[in-house]
């Protein structure tokens, strides 16, 4: 494993981070199992969420934790403000929910249901530009203060808005933000799979050099398009039809196929080491279901890539 600072974080934290939004009652058993192995390997940072798994992958954790006794060990990524999603998984932007007391109830909700007294990382799940940034940073900054958040920050915000809100926490004094966790990958999302997300391109991704800002990317392999799975006869999902299905997407996939040929690894380890290999430092949230999926993502933490190799794949360059 390796293993990344993070600004008002105690312990290095696994640049490979355990996503749990896939998190279901049925498939208790082989979570235990995932999180065990994920343990056992070095990582240490576990990425939750109020509505993941429909609002049941807190319950799940709080079992895990209770039953290993290793809450301490972990730092816990929690998430506030997302949309309501009801129990079909179907998400209501009309149920927008970002205002600085749902940050408290959420807070509050999450750390009941997860059994922690504290979260080392506390981010907003979206965002609302037409609220101030000043309203959002002085109530996070209450609860770090209050103890009940280590760090704090944003996910699925535009770069704009998180400048204003770093801006901010400067003037005021503030620790300020830690992580920003748009979702960042090698592919370039022309439509957004759900409401309010944000898709970090490279330059979004540069912006945090120097700042001692971490970049947490989700959807770190641009949910299977690298692996090459969907077919390309019009029967892939919609939603992952117009979010990568565009030629500049299939030329990158192309030279991540390439490139895993020539290091002897898949296109999706290719994939996931041109998140990890960014000179800003990012670390990825991984969903792995199997011992392959993870096996897999372990794989890629030992392919390294070079600029050249960097600005062939994101087209930057055509040649190595």
């Amino acid at each position: 494993m390796e293993y990344i600072n993070v600004k008002g974080v105690k312990k290095p934290a696994s640049k490979l981070v355990m996503g749990t939004a896939w998190f279901s009652p049925d498939f208790e058993d082989e979570i235990f199992k995932m999180l065990d192995l994920y343990v056992e390997s070095g990582g240490n940072v576990i990425d939750t969420g109020r509505f993941y798994g429909i609002a049941r992958s807190e319950g799940i954790l709080k079992k895990w934790f209770d039953s290993r006794n290793n809450r301490k060990d972990l730092i816990i990524v929690d998430k506030c403000c997302h949309p309501i999603i009801t129990p079909d998984g179907v998400h209501h932007p009309e149920y927008w929910r970002v205002k600085p007391d749902l940050i408290t109830d959420d807070l509050h909700y999450s750390l009941f249901h997860t059994g922690c007294d504290f979260f080392d990382i506390y981010l907003l799940h979206r965002d609302e530009p037409k609220l101030p940034v000043s309203e959002i940073i002085d109530r996070l900054e209450m609860h770090r203060q209050e103890g009940l958040i280590g760090a704090y920050g944003f996910s699925n915000w535009e770069l704009d808005r998180v400048k204003e809100a770093y801006e901010y926490c400067q003037e005021k004094g503030y620790t300020g933000l830690a992580v920003n966790n748009p979702s960042y990958s090698l592919a370039k999302v022309r439509t957004a799979r759900w409401p309010g997300t944000v898709y970090a391109d490279d330059e979004y991704a540069a912006w945090h050099e120097g700042k001692d800002i971490t970049l947490f990317s989700w959807a770190a392999q641009a949910h299977g398009f690298f692996a090459d799975i969907y077919p390309r006869d019009g029967s892939a999902p919609k939603d992952i039809q117009e979010a990568f299905f565009y030629d500049d997407n299939f030329e990158r996939l192309k030279r991540a196929q390439e490139l895993g040929k020539e290091k002897g690894v898949d296109s999706i380890n290719i994939a996931l080491a041109y998140v990890l290999c960014q000179p800003a430092g990012v670390a990825a949230i991984i969903g792995s279901r199997s011992r392959k999926e993870f096996d897999s993502c372990i794989q890629t933490l030992n392919v390294k890539l070079s600029k050249a190799e960097l600005d062939y794949l994101s087209l930057k360059s055509d040649c190595l």
